[in-house]
């Protein structure tokens, strides 16, 4: 019976507490507005975050590395032709055999010189396989003219359009490409210009030059050697678990196994200072939450001194006053992360679908593997830590003016004017 007793007590003081936020409607109204736009603004700057970030590492990886490259051991440090995989026919059934893999292609991965009859320039030989690649990569989607390379080409050549233009060449025209056999000796291939690629990343545009694999392994005497073995799988939550098998499948002391992240780790720590950044913004939101909160129940508290000691001189406990004004302070922050979330949905929820145009910055945004176009998508982790913010800084606020009712002398309390 007392327990019930209790519980009804505890209830009494709870919907108190509900009632009290209504006495000044217009300071509630006003402080819930002011936190659901930051929260709603929160969600919308986490949201584009994830969006851009998703777009980035999927943008990197299916340009040119791939999820997970495959080498012979030491290949990726020492770029040595001689460190080469002399025979992938083996590896490539047990590779797609994995869980996860959508598809894996074979390349030749060389350092050399491409000579015109106006001018001469560095490149980055790329041989592929036309058909898998264009499946593979994102490569021959950025043809601006010409055509991709087609199944049974020989000596076609498609080259980054700045590369071209250091060349002097256009469609058509003839080059020579020269590099290291893995026998140290330089060799000499003439190809013709098929098409020119445009990316807007400056690796690709000023050195890239794709040739079909077979013409480059033949050409550097390679036989059926390539140099790397490059794997896409069906989702970014797929990159680990299928690199972490292969590793256990293939032997380390000839072969080497590489996520897209371990090639080059710039875009890994792109990700990285994107959640040091999404921690920044949620503790920026907790000291606004403590700010906004803490001067309205202060104030609230103020003026409830001598309501409080009538509470305490009829029987109220220290422990129901704080528990009814941090229950206040829970409320009033709940309705504002509420109607934060319905507005920052709707908000995340219409751009991305439509998306946001940014292509006034396209040229930078294509240095960094981004889409001109942003379609924000908000995370269930994210929402979890926005939200978790959120109601721990509405209980440190609380905690403050909750402990100043609790520790209230009633006789003191009910001569406050």
């Amino acid at each position: 019976m007392s327990e019930l007793s209790s519980a009804r007590t505890w209830s009494v003081y709870v919907l108190l507490g509900w009632r009290n936020l209504w006495l000044h409607p217009l300071r509630t109204f006003l402080t819930a507005s002011a936190l659901a736009v930051g929260i709603a603004a929160l969600m919308f700057l986490s949201a584009m975050d994830d969006g851009w970030m998703q777009q980035i590492k999927t943008n990197f990886a299916l340009t040119v590395t791939g999820h997970v490259q495959i080498h012979a051991r030491g290949f990726e440090r020492t770029q040595r032709l001689r460190l080469h995989i002399h025979d992938p026919s083996a590896l490539m059934p047990l590779i797609r055999a994995q869980d996860g893999v959508k598809e894996v292609v074979r390349r030749v991965r060389a350092s050399g010189l491409a000579s015109s009859a106006n001018a001469n320039a560095g490149a980055l030989v790329f041989g592929v396989e036309p058909v898998p690649e264009a499946r593979m990569s994102r490569l021959s989607g950025f043809l601006v003219s010409g055509t991709w390379l087609s199944p049974d080409a020989k000596h076609e050549v498609l080259l980054g359009d700045g590369l071209a233009d250091r060349l002097q060449v256009g469609l058509g025209d003839k080059i020579v490409l020269m590099a290291a056999t893995p026998d140290g000796e330089i060799a000499s291939e003439v190809f013709r210009v098929r098409g020119l690629l445009h990316s807007g990343v400056l690796d690709i545009d000023d050195l890239f030059a794709i040739a079909p694999l077979s013409t480059v392994q033949q050409w550097l005497g390679l036989g059926r050697g390539v140099t790397d073995i490059v794997i896409r799988v069906s989702n970014d939550d797929q990159v680990t678990p299928v690199w972490s098998r292969l590793r256990d499948i293939l032997p380390g002391d000839s072969y080497e196994v590489m996520r897209w992240s371990d090639i080059d780790p710039m875009a890994e720590q792109w990700a990285q200072f994107a959640d040091v950044y999404t921690w920044i913004i949620l503790l920026i939101v907790i000291v606004v939450v403590l700010a906004e909160v803490l001067n309205t129940m202060l104030m609230s508290m103020h003026e409830r001194v001598r309501e409080f000691g009538l509470m305490m001189a009829l029987g109220a406990r220290a422990g129901h006053l704080f528990v009814m004004v941090l229950w206040e302070t829970v409320v009033l922050v709940g309705l504002g992360a509420l109607a934060g979330f319905a507005l920052g949905g709707g908000l995340v929820f219409w751009f991305g679908r439509e998306g946001i145009d940014l292509s006034r910055f396209a040229v930078a945004f294509s240095f960094m593997y981004m889409d001109p176009v942003v379609y924000p998508r908000l995370e269930w982790s994210s929402m979890a830590r926005i939200f978790g913010a959120s109601m721990m800084g509405a209980l440190v606020a609380g905690v403050l003016p909750a402990l100043r009712a609790a520790r209230l002398v009633p006789a003191r309390a009910l001569r406050e004017i």
